[in-house]
C-alpha cells in the first residue's frame, strides 16, 4: 500500500501530465494513468480543476506568478467550494466514493453530488427508530485541512441558527470515524426554481408570488446576520407542493464573525466567493460584501425567472470579460429581453435555443401579453435590484419583496418614478368599481330629478362607496406612499381627506354597531399616523389627540350598551394608553397619568376576571411602565418606582409561566432599564447600575442563545449605554467611557450589517455624542474629533430624512456641546457657528410643536449654550476690554432668554426639567454675566 506522500506525488505527476494535453485527450489519459482506480481518477480531476480555478482567479486579481503554496491552495479550495463544481461521476466512480456504508445512524444510499471540498449523500435512517431520507454532507477525503474543516463547521453552525420554512433544515451533525465532520440536512426532492416554474408553466404573477417566498427566506437570513452570497437557481429547489427551499450556505458570510464557532483566517479575505453569472459588481471587484449583494443576486434570479434569459451575455469566460460585463454593462429591460433569441449551453454540453415563443408559452401565453405584463413596474423593480451601486438598490430584501407585493396589489412601487398621474392610475386601477359608483353619484346629484326609490338606493350606494373610499385612503393609499421620500405633505392630505369621509359616515350610521367599531378603529389608525409618539408619525399631536378621543367616544358608547364586550374594553384601555402617551409628549403629565391610570384599571379588571389572560397581563405591564415614566418625569420618582415594581411582578409571573419565552425575558430586561432610569433620576446611581447590570445579563444571555437576533444585540447596546450614563452621574468617567466604547463597538457591528438602518446609525451617533461629552472633561481635543464623527453620521440622517425629529435633536446637542468646547479653547468662529446652528435646529423643533414643554426646554438649552459660549469667549485672557463687554452682553442676552423659558415651564407646573436645578443654574449664569458687565462698566 502506498503512503500518503507517495499518493500525493502520484496525483501531482498525473495531474501535470494531463494538464499538458488537450481537453479532448485528457479524459482518456487520466483513465489510463490511474489504471482503473476510480477514487484516484476523481482526486486527479479535482486537482486539475483546483489548478485551473486558482490560475484564473489569480489572473483576475494579480499579475504575480502563480503561487502553489499551501495558503494559495487553501484559497483555491474555497473557490472550489463556492462554485460547487460537480465533476461527472460514473456509477463505478460513485460506488468507489462510498467509503463507509453508514454515517452515524444513517445508511448511505447513493451520491447526490460533490463540490470542491464536500460530498453530499442521500441517506436513510438505519436504527429502526423511524424511516426518513436525508442529505448528508461530509468533507471529501484529502481535504481535511484546518481551513476546510473550519469553513465546513461554520456552514453547519449557520444552518443550526436558521429556522425558516423556506430554508433547508439542519437535522444532525457529527464526525466520521476518521475524523471528517459531517452534517445531516433535510432532503429536498425538488427542481431548481427556474426549471420548476417552466415545467409547471407558471404565469408571471405565480412566479412573482413564488419569488416572494424566496425573499422571505433571504430576509430571515439577513435578520440573523447571514449573507448567502451564492443565490442561484440550483441553490433554490421547489418541491412538488410548490414550496421553495434555500440550500447551500457553504460560502455564506456571517456579518458578525465573532458569532461563528470557528472564525476563518484573514487569508481568505482576498478570495472572491461567487458564481459569476449571479455575482454582484462588488463581488467581482473584490469589495466588501453586504446584504446588498444578495439583493443584486435576487434581481438576477428574478430576471431569469421572468424572462427565461440571464441578464448578461459573456463573449468569453475570462475574469477580465466577466468583470467588464458585470460592472459596466447595463442589462436590457426584462420586457425587451423576452423578444431575444439566443443559444445557451446546458451543463451536459448540449446547445438549446431560447425563443420568444417558447418563453411566452411557458408563462403568459403569448409574447405581447408577456411583454406588457413586464413593462413598467416589473422592469423598474428588477433593474433597481440590479443597480451597479449597492446603495442605490433596495435597502433590504424585505423592501424588495414589498415592492413586488405593491405591484401585485396594483399599488404604486418605489422603483417607479413618482408622478401624480402614476399614482392616480394605480388608485383607479384598484378601485374601478368605486370610481364608477362615484361618477354615478355625481350624475345623480346633477340630474336632480329621480324617484324616491332610486334616491334611497343611490344614497345607500353612496354610503357604501364613501365608506370604501375612506378605508382606501387610510389603509391603501397612505400605506403605499408612507415610505417614499418627501411623502409627509401627501400623508397629511390623505389623513385630512380620510377624516372628512369618516366624520360624514359617523353622522349617518350611529345605530350600526359594526360600522361604529369600524369607525373607531379607523379614527385610531388616523391618530397613530398623526402623532402616536411610540411609532413613526407626522408630528401632529393635536390632531392625534382629537382622533383618539373620537375613537374613545365611540368605544365608550358601545361599551355602555354592552359592558361585557371584551374587545371594546381592551380597545378603550388601548385608547386611554395612547391618549396618555400623547399628553405625556405634549408635557401635560398630570392628565397623562390620569389616562394611564384609567387604562390600568381596565386591564387589572380583565386580568382579575381571567388570571390566565396573557394579553391583559402584558398590556397591564406596558401601562404600568408608561405611567411610571410619566410620574417620574413629573417629579414623583417614588410613585414611578412603585408602578415599575408592580410591572416587575407581572413580568416575573409571565416568565415563570413560560421560562423559555424570549419575549417575556426581554420585557424583564426592559423593566430593569426603566427601574435603573428612575433610580438614576432619584440620585441613586449605584441602584441604577445594579438594575442596568441585571438588564445587561438578561440581554447577553438572550443574545447568546439567539446569536443572530439583532433585537437582543440592540438590547445589549442599550444596557451598556445606560451603564455609561449611570457611571457618568457618579463622575466615574473611566468606567463611563469603557461602557460607551463597548456599546459603540457593538452598535458598529449592527450598522455594518444593515448600513441603511437609520435607527442603528442614530444609535451609533448618540453613543459618540455621549463619549464626546465625557471627553470634554478628560480629553478635550479628543472630544472635538468624536463630535465631528457624530456630526457626519447625524448630518447624513438629517439630509436623508428631514422629518426625523430625534436625529435633528441629537445633531443640535452635538453642535452645542462642540461649540461650547471650541469657545473654551478660543475658537470664536467655530464656537459661534456650531452654537447658532444648534439654536436654529432647536427653534425649528419647538416652533413645530409649540405645546411640547420638553422641546421648549430644548430651545432654552440651546440659548444657554450659546450664552455660555459667549461668556467663555469673554473670559479669555487675551480678549480686550471692549470686546469683553460686548461678549458678556451677548452672553446675558441669550442666558436671559433661556432663564425666561425655564422659569415659565417651572411656574406652569406641567413639567419638571430632568435636571431639577436647571432654573437655578440658569439664574446663576445670568448673575455671573451681570457681575462681569457691572465690573467692566465701572472700570470704564
Amino acid at each position: 500500500m502506498s503512503t500518503n506522500s507517495e499518493r500525493e506525488q502520484q496525483i501531482e505527476l498525473i495531474s501535470h501530465a494531463a494538464l499538458a494535453r488537450d481537453n479532448g485527450e485528457r479524459e482518456a489519459y487520466i483513465k489510463q494513468a490511474c489504471a482503473g482506480d476510480p477514487v484516484l481518477q476523481n482526486e486527479v480531476k479535482a486537482r486539475i480543476f483546483l489548478f485551473e480555478k486558482t490560475a484564473s482567479y489569480h489572473a483576475a486579481s494579480s499579475t504575480q506568478p502563480l503561487d502553489n503554496s499551501d495558503a494559495t491552495r487553501q484559497e483555491a479550495t474555497t473557490q472550489l467550494f463556492s462554485d460547487a463544481a460537480t465533476i461527472g461521476l460514473s456509477e463505478e466512480e460513485q460506488s468507489a466514493l462510498l467509503i463507509e456504508p453508514n454515517i452515524g445512524a444513517y445508511k448511505i444510499l447513493r451520491v447526490l453530488g460533490q463540490g470542491g471540498m464536500g460530498i453530499v449523500y442521500l441517506a436513510q435512517r438505519d436504527d429502526e427508530q423511524y424511516r426518513k431520507k436525508v442529505a448528508i454532507k461530509v468533507i471529501r477525503i484529502g481535504f481535511e485541512n484546518d481551513f476546510a474543516i473550519k469553513r465546513f463547521r461554520n456552514e453547519r453552525q449557520i444552518l443550526a441558527s436558521l429556522d425558516h420554512p423556506n430554508i433547508a433544515k439542519l437535522l444532525d451533525g457529527g464526525a466520521t470515524p476518521d475524523g471528517r465532520p459531517y452534517f445531516v440536512m433535510e432532503y429536498i426532492e425538488g427542481k431548481p426554481i427556474t426549471e420548476y416554474a417552466d415545467t409547471h408553466r407558471l404565469s408571471t404573477i405565480e412566479r412573482l408570488k413564488l419569488f416572494r417566498k424566496v425573499c422571505s427566506a433571504v430576509h430571515y437570513a439577513h435578520q440573523n446576520l447571514v449573507i448567502h452570497r451564492d443565490l442561484k437557481p440550483s441553490n433554490i429547489l421547489v418541491t412538488d407542493d410548490g414550496i421553495p427551499k434555500l440550500l447551500d450556505f457553504g460560502i455564506a458570510k456571517l456579518l458578525n464573525p465573532e458569532l461563528a464557532d470557528h472564525p476563518l483566517e484573514a487569508t481568505i479575505a482576498a478570495v472572491r466567493l461567487m458564481t459569476p453569472e449571479y455575482a454582484s459588481p462588488e463581488q467581482v471587484k473584490g469589495e466588501p460584501i453586504t446584504t446588498a449583494s444578495d439583493i443584486y443576486s435576487l434581481g438576477v434570479l428574478l430576471y431569469q425567472l421572468l424572462t427565461g434569459h440571464r441578464p448578461y451575455r459573456f463573449q468569453t469566460r475570462t475574469p477580465e470579460n466577466l468583470a467588464l460585463v458585470i460592472c459596466q454593462q447595463n442589462p436590457e429591460k426584462p420586457s425587451t429581453a423576452v423578444k431575444r433569441t439566443e443559444s445557451v449551453s446546458l451543463s451536459d454540453g448540449m446547445e438549446v435555443e431560447i425563443t420568444p415563443e417558447a418563453v411566452s408559452k411557458a408563462r403568459d401565453g403569448n409574447l405581447e401579453k408577456l411583454r406588457k405584463r413586464l413593462a413598467g413596474d416589473i422592469d423598474n423593480i428588477v433593474l433597481m435590484a440590479m443597480r451597479k451601486e449597492p446603495e442605490r438598490r433596495y435597502a433590504s430584501v424585505d423592501q424588495f419583496a414589498n415592492d413586488i407585493r405593491r405591484h401585485l396589489e396594483n399599488l404604486p412601487v418605489i422603483a417607479r418614478q413618482d408622478t401624480l398621474w402614476y399614482r392616480a392610475s394605480k388608485f383607479m386601477g384598484r378601485n374601478k368599481a368605486a370610481m364608477l359608483a362615484a361618477a354615478l353619484i355625481l350624475l345623480t346629484l346633477i340630474g336632480g330629478i329621480i324617484t324616491t326609490t332610486i334616491q334611497k338606493r343611490k344614497a345607500e350606494r353612496r354610503f357604501n362607496d364613501v365608506r370604501q373610499l375612506a378605508n382606501s385612503f387610510l389603509f391603501e393609499f397612505h400605506d403605499a406612499i408612507a415610505d417614499l421620500p418627501g411623502a409627509t405633505p401627501a400623508r397629511e392630505l390623505v389623513v385630512k381627506r380620510a377624516l372628512e369621509y369618516l366624520d360624514s359616515l359617523a353622522q349617518e350610521a350611529e345605530s350600526d354597531d359594526t360600522l361604529q367599531r369600524e369607525l373607531a378603529t379607523a379614527y385610531q389608525k388616523v391618530g397613530d399616523v398623526q402623532g402616536n409618539p411610540t411609532i413613526g408619525n407626522l408630528g401632529d399631536m393635536e390632531g392625534a389627540l382629537a382622533s383618539f378621543k373620537k375613537s374613545l367616544a365611540i368605544r365608550e358608547k358601545l361599551l355602555a350598551k354592552n359592558s361585557d364586550h371584551q374587545d371594546d374594553r381592551r380597545a378603550v384601555a388601548a385608547l386611554d394608553n395612547r391618549i396618555g402617551s400623547v399628553l405625556h409628549w405634549k408635557g401635560d403629565l398630570k392628565s397623562a397619568i390620569e389616562y394611564h391610570q384609567k387604562a390600568i384599571a381596565i386591564e387589572e379588571g380583565l386580568l382579575s376576571a381571567n388570571p390566565n389572560d396573557q394579553e391583559a397581563a402584558r398590556n397591564l405591564w406596558i401601562n404600568y411602565t408608561r405611567a411610571a415614566y410619566a410620574q417620574a418625569q413629573a417629579g414623583d420618582i417614588k410613585g414611578g418606582l412603585v408602578l415599575l415594581n408592580k410591572a416587575s411582578s407581572i413580568n416575573e409571573k409571565l416568565v415563570a409561566n413560560d421560562p423559555t419565552n424570549p419575549d417575556a425575558r426581554r420585557d424583564m430586561a426592559q423593566n430593569q432599564i426603566a427601574i435603573g432610569d428612575a433610580l438614576g433620576e432619584s440620585g441613586d446611581p449605584d441602584g441604577a447600575i445594579e438594575a442596568f447590570g441585571k438588564a445587561l445579563k438578561i440581554y447577553q444571555q438572550l443574545a447568546k442563545e439567539n446569536p443572530h437576533n439583532v433585537d437582543y444585540q440592540t438590547g445589549v447596546v442599550g444596557a451598556y449605554t445606560s451603564l455609561g450614563e449611570a457611571n457618568e452621574i457618579k463622575k466615574n468617567f473611566t468606567a463611563a467611557l469603557e461602557n460607551y466604547r463597548i456599546a459603540k463597538k457593538l452598535c458598529e457591528t449592527l450598522v455594518n450589517a444593515d448600513p441603511q438602518n437609520t435607527q442603528y446609525l442614530y444609535g451609533s451617533a448618540s453613543i459618540l455624542a455621549k463619549i464626546g461629552i465625557v471627553q470634554t472633561t478628560t480629553e478635550p481635543q479628543a472630544a472635538l474629533h468624536t463630535f465631528d464623527q457624530a456630526k457626519i453620521i447625524l448630518e447624513k440622517i438629517s439630509s436623508s430624512d428631514k422629518a426625523n425629529m430625534f436625529g435633528r435633536a441629537e445633531l443640535s446637542l452635538v453642535l452645542k456641546e462642540s461649540g461650547l468646547l471650541m469657545a473654551k479653547q478660543g475658537d470664536e468662529n467655530g464656537a459661534l457657528a456650531n452654537c447658532n446652528q444648534a439654536r436654529e435646529f432647536a427653534e425649528a423643533l419647538a416652533d413645530a410643536n409649540p405645546s411640547n414643554a420638553e422641546l421648549r426646554a430644548f430651545r432654552a438649552s440651546s440659548y444657554a449654550y450659546l450664552g455660555n459660549a459667549y461668556a467663555a469667549l469673554a473670559a479669555a485672557k487675551n480678549t480686550p476690554p471692549d470686546r469683553q463687554l460686548e461678549r458678556w452682553q451677548a452672553a446675558r442676552l441669550w442666558l436671559h432668554k433661556a432663564f425666561e423659558i425655564y422659569d415659565a415651564i417651572k411656574k406652569e407646573g406641567i413639567w419638571t426639567p430632568p435636571d431639577h436645578g436647571t432654573v437655578e443654574i440658569a439664574a446663576q449664569d445670568l448673575a455671573r454675566c451681570d457681575a462681569a458687565i457691572a465690573k467692566l462698566q465701572t472700570a470704564n
